[in-house]
């Protein structure tokens, strides 16, 4: 009768195949999140800060609101869905976070904040961020097309 030979492997062996297995499908997984991430931006455009439609905005929300902070990619584009994002907040009202969604069928002006009392003034300034919101979406319909 021939017995089986049983291998011992030792815990060095078994840590490095388990890293080395690690490594595979860490490096698997990073680059199906670049193709991912790849094939994502050839459906966006980033709207460059110097856009003088930035410019615009971003003067008319300083002057009438208040002060207006966002990051580089506060506006975004997304020339297949016919849409446009823009996502900003509004540091002197309680940080009021807001975004303008172009291709929205419930109006596209979406607000979060922690509790802020509803003054005139800021029911005011709500009001002008309404209107700031459509000329918004009226300078994109006529020029969306262009990007």
């Amino acid at each position: 009768m021939i017995k089986p030979i049983k291998k011992t492997i030792s815990e060095d062996e078994v840590t490095r195949n388990y890293l080395s297995n690690y490594r595979k499908l860490k490096e698997e997984f990073e680059t199906a999140q670049n193709d991912s991430n790849q094939s994502q931006d050839k459906n966006q455009i980033t709207i460059n800060e110097n856009d003088q439609s930035m410019i615009d905005l971003k003067s008319n929300i300083n002057k009438f609101i208040g002060s207006l902070k966002m990051d580089a990619n506060a506006q975004i584009l997304y020339p297949s869905q016919g849409d446009v994002v823009f996502n900003g907040m509004i540091t002197n009202m309680n940080n009021l976070k807001f975004q303008f969604r172009y291709n929205d069928q419930s109006g596209g002006l979406y607000i979060w904040t922690d509790s802020m009392l509803l003054t005139k003034d800021i029911s005011e300034k709500l009001a002008k961020l309404v209107t700031i919101k459509e000329q918004w979406s009226d300078y994109w319909t006529e020029n969306i097309s262009n990007y």
